[in-house]
């Protein structure tokens, strides 16, 4: 990257931080590690990344990524100064210092000398998450991110750790604008292999692509796994797995019993590259020796079985099968994706499962880039909300405006506090439509089950739309400064989307969403009701009922949120007199839209089973659930007297099977 490129990047860098400290009311170092967290669990870099801050003598951690099947624990310091210019470097004795604080903090914890008893602190939470995990993870990372210039020529070498080896991993501001420039690509993996992979060629099939058949071992699959992580996959099906589960029960046998017939019983694998490079045996045979921009698109519970089943089982005999197609680089984009969807494999991931850049996102994306937004308390001028669908492309639009003049005129049309990721979008939605558990889950699996129920609904995306879920944005990020003024001391995360999703139950979602847009703010009764709110639901975020869980791991169950939607509280006068007016029926379609098909199924059963039903009233509910899976609307009469009788059940403890069991800390997707 060109130096006057990189300065660019360095200055819109911190002009990224200093609004997303305005926007979630931190200080810039809190900033600084929220705001790539986020991005690096979006790209697949890390899962579930948790902004966690503690500084001590010697010791020093600013957040965790816990993977999916708890086989990976990565650990993050961030160190952030605002400053841009050229001179604002970092050597190696201070990355090494970081280094060894972030390692003090894993070995103090696991010693039990960080042990806290404030249940309610988030850095207990963190070392608690060590200490459980610690046994199991057979990857640990340590990673260390700066925006300033690292001026070491070389990669840090692993640590020796007890008797594991944790990999170290710098990025610095070189690193991460070459990154962001890279846009919706996730740094690419090139995969090394010394011994050569023979392989078989097609016959010439376009200039787009080429294919080529070969068979990988065991432990290389597993090594790559283990290096990269869940970054290895393709987005959608890293997605798929993270809901689904990454280790297959069945591949587990065949690894255990007979590892020698994997390659018989086995699909294999589907892999993409841009470039790949040869060399030629003593026999004249190809070999694959260099894979670039590795992604495998089909089989990546093949390839997470594998790597899980290497703790215990002896996988020198395995082999896969892989069918590895290369892709131009300018196609990348286009063709990946299908491949992705169009491929089979022992799941039967169907394309809605791993659809990519879905109509409903760019449809909003197109909307919102001509949508103007009325002035308000913070812009004193119409404006835009600049959705950022992929990452990137705020930096890059603004980038694209060629003199200074024209940047702070698109600056101040797209102002960068009013910019949101899809993530974002998601949280904004389900918060809203009261899965306040599901927004805990993290931001990557939220999207996950998000864009799931999106695949089951009939939305249509039109400028109404996208003025109320401006408004819905508005009301998060005001709650979450609301929030933030409370001096909670930990898990503001949860206690935002819980008391979204409190406020919107209280009123039958009836706060007035046109209101907000009109005025591109809360009003002062609302401000003041969320802010009372916010009180009680932190007294229930932060006390589990058995005294032991988890408080992070307490708000991701369907539990908290029964504890949270019983809170006695009513909206204060000075609020019910703004809320909007709806009939009966139009309350009961908008509950019918945050509900699914088999949620009404299982309630006909469960009338059943517990005989808290008579056979009319079971019929109805069996009416309501036949209509919905023919994708209509119930009539009046009958979706009032339902709907009663899911409100009655919900009181007597009915929880749809796609919430899962009371003792299951995952809810289901509903497929």
């Amino acid at each position: 990257m060109h130096e006057s490129d990189l300065d660019f990047h360095a200055y819109s860098l911190l002009e990224e931080v200093r609004t997303f400290a305005e926007i979630n009311d931190c200080d810039p170092q809190e900033a600084f590690a929220g705001l790539v967290l986020e991005q690096l669990a979006s790209d697949g870099l890390t899962e579930d990344a948790t902004v966690v801050r503690f500084k001590d003598h010697g010791v020093e951690v600013s957040g965790f990524g816990l993977s999916t099947d708890d086989q990976s624990l990565d650990l993050f310091v961030t160190s952030y100064s605002p400053r841009a210019d050229d001179a604002f470097k970092i050597n190696r004795v201070e990355i090494e210092a970081a280094f060894r604080r972030l390692e003090n903090f894993l070995s103090r914890s696991l010693s039990g000398a960080l042990a806290r008893k404030d249940p309610s602190s988030e850095v207990n939470g963190l070392i608690q998450t060590v200490v459980d995990s610690y046994p199991h993870v057979d990857r640990i990372r340590f990673v260390f991110i700066t925006n300033a210039r690292s001026v070491m020529r070389e990669p840090v070498p692993p640590l020796q750790f007890e008797n594991r080896v944790i990999t170290r991993d710098v990025w610095d501001l070189r690193r991460l604008a070459n990154w962001t420039a890279s846009g919706s690509h996730a740094e690419p993996i090139v995969a090394e292999f010394p011994a050569g992979l023979p392989c078989l060629g097609t016959p010439d099939t376009t200039e787009d692509y080429s294919v080529l058949l070969a068979i990988v071992s065991g432990t290389d699959l597993a090594d790559l796994y283990s290096r990269h992580g869940a970054r290895l996959l393709e987005r959608n099906v890293r997605s798929f797995l993270q809901v689904r589960g990454a280790v297959n029960a069945g591949m587990q046998r065949t690894l255990r019993d007979h590892p020698e017939r994997f390659l018989a019983y086995n699909n294999g694998i589907a892999a993409t590259a841009s470039a790949v490079d040869f060399d030629v045996d003593p026999s004249g045979q190809r070999r694959i020796t260099r894979i670039h921009e590795l992604q495998i698109v089909n089989g990546g519970q093949t390839t997470a079985s594998i790597h899980h089943a290497r703790r215990t089982t002896d996988i020198g005999a395995v082999l896969v099968q892989m069918k590895l197609t290369v892709v131009s680089p300018e196609r990348l984009d286009e063709i990946v994706p299908k491949i992705s969807a169009y491929s089979n494999t022992q799941n039967r991931v169907t394309a809605s499962d791993l659809k990519a850049n879905a109509s409903f996102h760019v449809d909003v994306e197109r909307i919102m880039r001509t949508l103007w937004a009325p002035p308000g308390p913070v812009h004193d001028c119409d404006t835009h909300w600049f959705y950022e669908r992929a990452r990137g492309q705020y930096a890059n639009a603004l980038a694209a405006e060629v003199t200074r003049s024209r940047q702070k005129i698109f600056k101040t049309i797209n102002p960068a506090d009013q910019k949101f990721t899809k993530s974002e979008l998601a949280k904004f939605e389900v918060s809203w439509a009261m899965r306040p558990q599901q927004v805990s889950l993290g931001a990557e699996k939220n999207f996950t089950l998000f864009s799931e129920w999106l695949d089951q609904q009939d939305i249509t995306v039109d400028k109404d739309y996208c003025r109320h879920l401006v408004a819905k944005a508005i009301l998060f990020r005001r709650t979450d400064k609301l929030v933030a003024r409370q001096s909670f001391g930990g898990y503001k995360a949860n206690i935002v989307t819980y008391t979204v999703a409190k406020i919107a139950h209280a009123t039958g979602a009836r706060i007035d969403l046109d209101r907000i847009w009109r005025e591109q703010t809360l009003s002062p009764a609302l401000a003041e009701a969320l802010t009372e709110l916010c009180v009680l639901v932190q007294k229930v975020i932060i006390s589990p009922p058995d005294g032991r869980t988890h408080v992070g791991e307490w708000a991701k169950k369907d539990e908290c949120w029964d504890a949270v939607r019983d809170i006695d509280w009513t909206p204060p006068p000075a609020l019910d007199t703004e809320l909007t007016t709806l009939d009966s029926y139009t309350a009961d379609i908008e509950a019918l839209h945050h509900s699914q098909t088999g949620d009404w199924q299982d309630l006909a059963a469960w009338g059943a089973a517990t005989g808290t039903f008579d056979n009319h009233q079971r019929a109805t509910v069996r009416d309501v659930a036949h209509a919905l899976s023919q994708g209509n609307i119930p009539a009046g009469k009958q979706l009032r007297a339902a709907s009663l009788l899911m409100e009655l059940a919900r009181e007597r403890g009915f929880r749809p099977t796609r919430f899962g069991t009371p003792d299951d800390d995952t809810p289901g997707t509903g497929r």
